[in-house]
């Protein structure tokens, strides 16, 4: 269950970054093809609405490890998110967003250029974390 778990949470956020892509790469583009700051700030709102309803979907289901999958949602989040979505986005694998808190947050711990650092660093804590609950 708990390895079913993680994959369940890395396509959603596959998912998520996917959609989010389209949208990027489809609508509300000024005039200067830069995408419009409403727009950014409803992708991340939305983004948070649907990521908390899905986690607390799963938490719900097993109730004696809600934590640990409230946890583990968040690693994956970190993880896999902004090197799929620059992929399906067509941007550089590397690149961290500028827009959210957290996205300037990450930058100045990895750098603009570091999204595959970052990936791994949450990639490895999410396996530590499983299989620390596995142990």
């Amino acid at each position: 269950m708990i390895i079913a778990t993680f994959v369940i949470l890395v396509i959603f956020t596959l998912f998520m970054a996917g959609k989010d892509a389209s949208s990027y790469l489809l609508k509300d583009k000024e005039a200067t093809g830069d995408i419009t700051t409403k727009r950014i700030q409803r992708w991340h709102r939305d983004g948070a609405a649907i990521f908390a309803m899905f986690t607390g979907t799963l938490a719900f289901d097993f109730p004696c490890l809600w934590y640990w999958i409230v946890a583990q949602a968040l690693l994956v989040r970190l993880a896999i998110f902004d090197i799929a979505f620059n992929y399906y986005s067509s941007l550089n694998l590397n690149y961290l967003g500028s827009t959210a808190f957290v996205d300037k947050i990450f930058v100045k711990i990895f750098g603009v250029n570091g999204a595959k650092e970052k990936s791994l660093a949450f990639l490895a804590a999410a396996i530590i974390l499983t299989v620390f609950v596995l142990i």
